[in-house]
């Protein structure tokens, strides 16, 4: 054999990017985690349960779509919960009052989420708030927003529209699955095919490069904002649909989690490295984790100290495949 057949094959893990390492090794672990549900509790790994978990993990999917751009900037997103609750109880309150018709009411509401995604934008930009403060500002602007334009209980149902796109099937596959494929591919175009993408990546990485190489770096971050809150507001309305119903709060339990998945994804918290995929990846181990917690019946404060372990677990992996690159 040549010295090139002779090659270990753990050159070519050695070879590989740190992203791409996160990745695999993000998709064995949730691999494994389904193994450990179906040992768990028997029919766990059931084709229809796979899909049922799938569904499920589409959510904090959909979230983490916005997390993920904004992540990728070097920033962060906190008004993600109030941001899908607002279009929530606007998209149920607009329908219910019969102002429009849905569609108009659907495409209303998430260029909603954009014009706040642009206000943060301009707050970042313009006035130099750091994103954590300003999104966490706006978060709490937007919590008594709803609480003025509801008095405290939201009125209205999902529309018909959007709880086919949740609970509807084509076929033996869920029409969610689908429209989440359609998203992640989208997503995955713009960040890899595009020069908005690459730009995205530029600014995560150097700021001052990014200046310096001609790049309009506040454009390039009042446009991901404007992008991450299109989704979050989608994202929202998709959860409406899963749930039937808005009601208030109904993003808190996605703001943390929205972070997590884009980290377990193998992406920078300090930006300039991760995609989508990734995030794909980070939503199902969250879900399917969960989910066996749940079944174990663990107290509410168990779950948490396991999910946090699991979570700093895999920054630590992730961290010790990017110091021996």
């Amino acid at each position: 054999m040549t010295p090139v057949e002779n090659r270990p094959r753990h050159r070519k893990w050695s070879q590989m990017s740190t992203l791409q390492r996160s990745i695999i090794m993000a998709y064995a672990f949730a691999i494994v985690l389904f193994l450990v549900g179906e040992l768990v509790s028997e029919g766990f790994d059931s084709p229809n349960h796979i899909l049922t978990i799938l569904v499920i993990s589409s959510f904090v999917g959909y979230v983490g779509i916005g997390q993920t751009l904004v992540i990728l900037t070097g920033g962060i997103d906190l008004s993600i919960a109030y941001l899908m609750n607002a279009t929530a109880v606007f998209m149920t309150g607009l329908v219910a009052s019969h102002i429009a018709p849905t569609d108009v009411v659907l495409i209303i509401v998430a260029l909603g989420g954009a014009l706040v995604g642009f206000v943060n934008g301009i707050g970042i930009v313009f006035f130099n708030i750091p994103p954590l403060v300003m999104t966490l500002g706006m978060n709490s602007v937007l919590e008594g927003i709803v609480l003025v334009y509801t008095n405290g209980t939201p009125t209205g149902n999902a529309p018909i529209m959007i709880h086919y796109l949740v609970d509807g099937h084509i076929g033996p596959i869920p029409v969610d699955l689908l429209v989440w494929a359609v998203l992640a591919i989208v997503v995955g175009v713009m960040l890899s095919l595009t020069v908005f993408g690459r730009r995205l990546y530029a600014v995560g990485n150097s700021v001052t490069g990014s200046y310096l190489s001609g790049i309009n770096v506040g454009r390039t971050l009042i446009g991901t904002y404007m992008i991450a809150g299109f989704f979050t507001g989608i994202a929202g309305m998709l959860l409406t649909g899963f749930a039937g119903y808005s009601y208030l709060g109904m993003g808190d339990a996605y703001l943390l989690p929205s972070i997590a998945v884009v980290v377990i994804g193998g992406a920078s918290i300090v930006g300039g490295r991760g995609n989508y995929v990734g995030t794909i990846a980070g939503a199902i181990i969250i879900t399917v984790l969960t989910t066996i917690l749940t079944i174990l019946n663990m107290p509410i404060a168990a779950r948490d100290i396991l999910y946090g372990v699991v979570i700093l677990a895999a920054l630590l992996l992730y961290g010790r495949a990017r110091s021996s690159q």
